[in-house]
């Protein structure tokens, strides 16, 4: 059973179908340019944006409904705090008028978290909307590459596993997407990797920390173009309301169009931002690993850490500059070179602000800004650094050996 919502300035009008959905959608007489699916993680403290940004993406330029013909679909998957999970096709009708289809409605406990809830979603939304081109929001708290659970309990035991720990209140912590202070549970970018089932056109972050190199290369084989921020995100995320239609369209001048109107809305306050194209991402390993293996890592323990460019505050200091990080390290021009030219092919569009502030108050400055965070190890963090051997992106260019 499906049920649709027409909503209006004026009115809500519902309606029910016997027609079961795979009936219904995706039938051989609608040909489906884009499929685009919003995948709102908000079953934590950041549920009240959630709902914010469901009614900024109603009012955003939505598609044009349709049931045959051609035409594009904009799918929600919502799990909200105290709310039902559900995926909706969000379209327009008249103007004023905005069509909501509930196409499935989940356990109210379900783990949005999870890698098999979410990879079933993500299939179910497919087998709906089958397209040879798709984009992919992912809308929640974020934590970088960090493994589960390390960025609220950074504190390993005698087993090398992570144990909880108090952490000294963050004055700031409504602010930004990063770790739900909840306790909600997280993926690793490896299970993510694992759970998304097709290949995207596009993956938009709209959550902290996830513009880091380890990141995008985890995912390289799953998108074209990866959208993320180096830094955290601010609460309220993307203006929705202004950029429903860039998401739809999704094609690399609508992404930097996105972009250009994220930085836009919160440079007053602060905002890290950047596209990256995945299919240059094995020359900017290939960079790295040379920078690593002529000398670069020997440099490494020799480093100023304070004098680099970082996105983090308190003392959450695993993200910093990469372009920084590596011409710090390059053991001659040659090697610089070779990879500002490698780094310059892969992040195709990028603009931070001078600052991040929050609250009025400036958190850190942003002096240089490559689009891509990196990790920088660390002797004395032996948990990090062993999970750090496992990633994608460390196997490609041995950092941590």
């Amino acid at each position: 059973m499906m049920r649709y919502a027409l909503l209006s300035a004026t009115a809500v009008l519902l309606a029910l179908s016997a027609v079961s959905c795979l009936d219904n959608q995706g039938s051989n007489d609608m040909r489906i340019g884009r499929t685009v699916l919003i995948y709102m993680a908000a079953d934590n403290d950041l549920a009240s944006y959630a709902r914010q940004n469901l009614e900024d993406i109603k009012n955003g330029g939505l598609p044009q409904y349709f049931d045959e013909g051609s035409g594009d679909v904009l799918l929600v998957y919502a799990d909200i705090c105290g709310e039902t999970p559900k995926l909706m096709r969000l379209s327009s009708g008249r103007p004023g008028e905005v069509f909501e289809e509930v196409l499935m409605e989940y356990d109210q406990e379900q783990d949005s978290m999870s890698d098999s809830v979410m990879n079933a979603v993500l299939s179910y939304a497919d087998a709906l909307f089958p397209s040879d081109y798709r984009g992919l929001v992912l809308w929640s708290h974020g934590t970088g590459w960090l493994p589960e659970g390390f960025y609220s309990s950074p504190v390993e035991d005698s087993d090398g596993g992570i144990v909880p720990m108090q952490l000294a209140e963050d004055p700031f912590a409504a602010y930004v997407k990063s770790f739900g202070i909840d306790g909600s549970s997280e993926m690793d970018i490896r299970d993510l990797a694992e759970a998304l089932p097709v290949h995207y056109s596009y993956i938009l972050f709209d959550a902290c920390l996830m513009g880091g190199v380890e990141v995008a290369y985890e995912l390289r084989e799953k998108c074209d173009y990866l959208v993320a921020s180096a830094a955290e995100v601010l609460a309220a995320g993307f203006p929705y309301d202004l950029v429903v239609e860039d998401i739809v369209d999704g094609s690399l001048p609508a992404l930097k169009s996105m972009c250009d109107k994220y930085y836009e809305y919160y440079r007053e306050d602060g905002a890290t931002v950047a596209v990256v194209d995945t299919k240059a991402l094995d020359g900017l390993a290939t960079a790295c690993r040379e920078v690593l293996g002529d000398g670069g890592r020997d440099s490494i323990q020799l480093l100023d850490m304070d004098s680099l460019q970082g996105y983090y505050r308190l003392n959450k200091h695993w993200f910093y500059d990469l372009e920084d990080f590596m011409t710090s390290i390059s053991p001659d021009e040659e090697r610089t070179e070779s990879f500002r030219q490698a780094l310059d092919a892969a992040v195709v569009y990028k603009k931070a602000t001078d600052a991040f502030v929050l609250g009025g108050y400036v958190q850190f400055d942003i002096k240089t800004f490559s689009g891509l965070s990196t990790y920088v190890p660390n002797p004395e963090n032996s948990v990090l650094d062993k999970y750090y051997r496992t990633l994608a992106w460390n196997k490609a260019v041995t950092m941590v050996e």
